[in-house]
């Protein structure tokens, strides 16, 4: 005898569930059951993984749900608004698809809970049951089920009516469910009525985890989601007194807290747990365990498809279509009489009328072709799709890829079955627009869910929540690291996790599973027919609205794996940038300014970038970027593609060094053979790109094209082993007719060694398109980009530093005003203004209520406004107003010390002029002026830290502009405060908060602070002496020490030097000193002549 798990929840039921389908599927076939079923809250969105995994294993998949029903989807009364236990928002109840036309209904009963029944939880009721009841099997289901919630109060007739109408509705695919975990009496109630009705029972275990090593995970996901509040007086330390984890909980949180599984067992029971469960009952009936292998007897095969074709298809013959909006844009271009044009686009449309892929480029064209001539800003491209000449000519993008060198087959590869995938960026500020065209034209649009996990930072902060270990201890460990791993192996966190040790034991145990559920940033999906006979249909609260939008209920994946494909519309703010400063420059200066018809090679915007001012310029602005700029030097448009190639991790340390010594004639540009010299003059014979790979595949190695894009994808994947070899072997032997066997196996090996770091080409080129657009609009309309930036930059940090940077060019910024501020950012004569949403506690709400009012003769009218109810504003938004000036009346004069002293405060705006000795400020230097290498003294703000094993990165802001600065793992440095701070080869070596000055000791506070130097020409005075570790575990310093000049000199202490130095220095104190140098020039200790 055996029997069939009927109730079982994966973790798609959020915190009520634990188990994957996989580690099910492998329970259930352990324990020799048939079959096993999925019937998560809710949600179908485990169907198809369900469905695979069961089959792999060669069991029966019965895919369910188990539902929210309530008596009217229309009412909404809330929870307080109702009595009693028969008069709920909504009752439990379980679903099953008998076979292919149940699972439609399913999806169907899903769909429309969730879009016309959602309140609380997705809702149907009794007439959208019975509407969609065929192929549909109903159990009864738990404690929270009409049924039990009617036989609790003894309302045993109510009971009966509603067994009736399920019977009367399904008839014999209608069955009672008991459980081990209902009260007994439950039980033989439930019992005693399928008896009279004659309907047949069945056992679950209501499973919410698969095993009894998941019981404790399990614990930890309901205390997640219920928010339990910890008892009084309960400490962790208390808590590691108790015998077992479930006893720690029990004491943290209650025995008797809101939810838990504590007195229960509800894991996929085996035959004989559960039937020992059941006896001691009194319940000892071999049916209810051969009814439930009954019921799975009558569940067919569902038929599940996979690489459907569901595109919308609106024209008969979508490949003549496409073929005549593509010459037509060919022809609009000028390039219909170009044969090279011509061959290029026939060879490409020829691939796509082959994979049958015309719809798709026909669904991308027509949403492009919309937004622009709503005049919605479209960006020049992204990622592959700037290879194809079809996309170009379609004005999907706006890169020719025969002037680029770019690759349609990096694109689509006519051996490959996976569709291409387009992804197109939209002016941010009006995406919806674009995704509501989506709808009103293809009907069947949905957005694609995601699924988040337990993973990284949050896992360790999730198990810490739990076990109520100290928040601080906790936010210092998170400094540390950013990954699991980098918290498992860190030196940095290693006294914490011997301190806490179940972090990482039940870290380890949660990482993966999922905890929530989102939508895709960009990502949406059509169809030519409805979307729930293929895949389950959600809804989600669209981001910063209470409006719910349609959501295939799978990941991308997924969706991909039905035949849904994905159209990407990604939302970019750059784009909105551009939208505005155009707009704005058509107003002040009555220009169209058509930004496809730029020069490309303006020597102006090159210099301007390679000078390091790269404030707001797409890309380039990030301090890795910009550095890299500054080094190269960039000259030309190939420069700035190249760049956007060469700052990616790992490359600019490899084939990086090799490109900038060639561009500056430091290093021969030489060819492996002239026949790669075409496609690899424009980078200095060096491979940067994955097509150039590709190129020298096909025209050294002798490979198809086809093949060569294999030879992509499994260098940078690190593939099958077997098949990277053959193509290896091929490509020696292709190559060996023009160069040495040898050589073409180091070539190979290059191919291998730069894998992670070589770039796609045409993201690169199309990317840099729109880093030079918005180059150049700031190099020639400096006030018009300023102030789209501003407008468009909701990241107070973030605009903090354009702030900065529209200082250094000399616009003026003009703080808030009542009567004159915008809600956002404007242009007002030369300068630019803050809008009164720029201040803190002024939400556009606020902001309206009092422009509506204005304008304002004195501060008096505008308090008397604020205290007068039912105008919507409050006394937060005075004060902070007041606070900045922006309030500044004949009966309010400015206050000037009061303004700059809650600048930051208010409006994210750091000053600057912090009361120090004037003085020091001759040795301050500006963070413009800052280098890699040498000794800086300088005093900002720290803007951010990043950090990383072994390293931090410190972001320092002043008046000039922003840089990052390297730092100990474990840096003591504060976000949001000002530092003094003294940086040597571009590490800090020293750091004093600027509020601590006045009170501190250190070293080089008391060097500014002498206004003559106490020590003679032949000594030097210890700025800082900084050890730190090698790799090798050895120890080594960075040595700053001044002159009598005040000239601050950098030394190295290596380890044979450290002891001595260690030993006998101390900062603040003058010392004489010997020196070497290495041949690199490097200044290194070699004596201390100690009085």
């Amino acid at each position: 005898m055996n029997y069939v798990g009927l109730h079982v929840h994966t973790h798609y039921s959020l915190f009520d569930g634990v188990a994957t389908p996989k580690e099910y599927v492998d329970r259930a076939s352990a324990l020799g059951m048939p079959a096993i079923a999925i019937t998560d809250h809710g949600t179908l969105s485990g169907h198809r993984e369900m469905y695979r995994m069961a089959k792999e294993k060669g069991i029966k998949p019965i895919l369910g749900l188990e539902g929210y029903m309530c008596a009217d989807i229309s009412d909404k009364r809330d929870k307080s608004e109702r009595e009693g236990q028969q008069d709920l928002v909504y009752n439990h109840i379980i679903l099953l698809a008998k076979n292919k036309l149940g699972l439609e209904n399913l999806n169907k009963i899903s769909e429309l809970s969730w879009t016309d029944g959602f309140f609380k939880k997705p809702r149907f009721d009794f007439d959208i049951l019975q509407k969609y009841r065929e192929g549909i099997i109903v159990t009864s289901a738990c404690p929270s089920s009409v049924i039990v919630k009617a036989l609790e109060e003894e309302e045993f007739a109510l009971a009966k009516k509603y067994i009736q109408w399920f019977k009367d509705t399904f008839g014999s695919d209608y069955y009672i469910e008991v459980m081990p975990h209902n009260e007994a009496q439950i039980n033989k109630y439930l019992i005693e009525l399928a008896d009279e009705f004659s309907i047949k029972v069945v056992v679950t275990p209501d499973c919410h985890h698969v095993d009894q090593s998941q019981r404790e995970i399990q614990e930890f996901k309901l205390l997640l989601n219920t928010h339990g509040k910890v008892n009084k007086e309960a400490t962790y330390e208390k808590s590691k007194k108790q015998p077992d984890m479930m006893k720690r909980l029990d004491y943290l949180y209650g025995e008797d807290r809101q939810i838990t599984f504590n007195k229960f067992d509800i894991h996929l029971l085996s035959y004989e747990e559960i039937k020992a469960a059941m006896e001691a009952q009194g319940i000892d009936r071999a049916d209810i365990y051969s009814n439930t292998m009954l019921l799975a007897d009558t569940v067919e095969d569902y038929g599940i498809e996979e690489g459907l074709n569901l595109l919308p298809v609106q024209y008969k013959s979508p490949d003549k279509q496409l073929r005549k909006i593509a010459f037509e844009g060919l022809e609009a271009k000028g390039l219909s009489n170009n044969e090279e044009y011509v061959t290029r686009i026939e060879e490409e449309l020829e691939i796509i009328k082959d994979k049958k892929f015309a719809p798709y480029f026909l669904v991308v064209q027509s949403m492009i072709a919309w937004a622009k001539k709503e005049r919605i800003m479209v960006g020049p491209g992204r990622g592959s799709a700037a290879g194809s000449l079809v996309c170009y000519s379609l004005g999907i993008t706006d890169v020719d890829p025969l002037k680029y060198g770019l690759l349609f087959f990096r694109f689509i590869n006519p051996e490959r079955n996976d569709f291409p995938d387009i992804d197109t960026d939209i002016q941010d500020s009006r995406r919806d627009e674009v995704k509501d065209y989506l709808v009103r034209q293809y009907r069947h649009v949905a957005s694609i869910a995601t699924f988040l996990q337990f993973k990284d930072k949050g896992v360790v902060r999730d198990v810490a929540r739990v076990l109520n270990i100290p928040l601080t201890d906790v936010n210092k460990v998170l400094k540390m690291v950013d990954t699991w791993d980098e918290y498992c192996t860190s030196k940095s966190t290693r006294e914490f996790r011997e301190k806490y040790p179940e972090v990482e034991k039940y870290g380890d145990q949660l990482r993966g599973r999922i905890r929530g559920t989102g939508i895709h940033a960009a990502g949406v999906v059509t169809s030519k027919d409805p979307i729930f006979r293929y895949a389950p249909m959600e809804t989600r609260s669209a981001p910063g609205s209470d409006e719910r939008i349609p959501v295939v209920g799978v990941d991308m994946e997924e969706a991909e794996r039905i035949g849904l494909i994905k159209i990407d519309a990604l939302g970019l703010k750059t784009l909105s940038v551009i939208q505005d400063a155009v707009a704005m420059i058509k107003e002040n200066h009555y220009k169209d300014i058509d930004l496809e018809s730029l020069d490309l090679a303006d020597s102006k915007v090159y210099e301007m970038l390679s000078d390091g001012y790269t404030k707001g310029v797409f890309q380039c602005e990030a301090t890795p970027y910009t550095n890299l700029l500054v080094k190269m030097g960039v000259k030309n448009f190939n420069e700035l593609a190249a760049s956007n190639a060469l700052v990616r991790p790992g490359a600019m340390n490899t084939i990086g060094k090799d490109y900038i010594a060639r561009k500056h004639g430091k290093q021969n540009v030489s060819y492996s053979h002239q026949i790669m010299k075409p496609f690899t003059e424009d980078t200095y014979g060096c491979i940067l790109y994955q097509e150039q790979v590709m190129q020298a595949c096909v025209h050294l190695g002798q490979m198809s094209m086809s093949e060569a894009d294999k030879v992509r994808k499994i260098i940078g994947k690190k593939k099958d082993a077997k098949e990277f070899d053959v193509f290896k072997d091929k490509f020696v032997s292709g190559a060996s007719a023009y160069i040495s066997p040898n050589d073409a196996k180091d070539l190979w090996h290059d191919f291998e060694a730069h894998a992670g770091y070589s770039f796609n080409k045409s993201h690169a080129v199309a990317y840099s398109t729109l880093s030079y657009w918005t180059a150049w609009l700031k190099y020639y309309y400096p006030l018009e980009f300023m102030f789209a930036l501003l407008k468009n930059e909701k990241d107070k940090d973030n605009r903090t530093g354009y702030l900065i940077e529209a200082k250094r060019m000399g616009i003026p910024v003009k703080l808030p005003h009542i009567n004159d501020s915008d809600f956002d950012f404007k242009i007002e004569g030369k300068g630019i203004r803050f809008g009164l949403t720029a201040i803190k506690y002024i939400s556009n709400n606020i902001a309206e209520k009092y422009i509506a009012a204005r304008p304002f003769r004195s501060y008096k009218e505008v308090e008397e406004f604020t205290f007068t109810k039912g105008n919507g504003v409050n006394s937060r938004a005075l004060q902070a107003m007041n606070m900045i000036g922006a309030l500044t009346f004949p009966d309010n004069e400015r206050n000037d010390t009061q303004i700059k002293e809650n600048l930051y405060e208010y409006l994210n705006l750091p000053e600057f002029n912090i009361t120090i000795p004037s003085h020091y400020y001759a040795f301050i230097q500006d963070v413009c002026d800052f280098e890699e290498k040498g000794s800086y003294i300088l005093m900002g703000m720290v803007k951010a830290i990043k950090r990383g094993t072994g390293w931090s990165r410190v972001e320092v802001l002043d008046k000039t502009g922003s840089v990052g600065i390297f730092d100990d793992e474990g840096t003591t440095i504060e976000t949001g405060r000002t530092y003094l701070i003294l940086a040597n080869d571009n590490r800090i070596v020293s750091a004093v908060p600027a509020d601590e000055i006045k009170t501190s000791s250190n070293a080089l506070v008391k060097f500014l602070s002498y206004k003559q130097l106490p020590f003679t020409e032949e000594e030097m005075f210890v700025v800082s002496f900084k050890p730190r570790v090698t790799k090798t575990g050895k120890k080594m310093a960075s040595l700053t020490l001044a002159d009598t000049s005040r000239d601050l000199h950098s030394i190295t202490v290596f380890p044979t030097s450290f002891a001595k130095a260690y030993m006998n220095l101390e900062e603040g104190k003058s010392y004489k000193f010997g020196f070497g140098k290495t041949k690199d020039g490097t200044v290194t200790l070699e004596d201390i002549h100690v009085g």
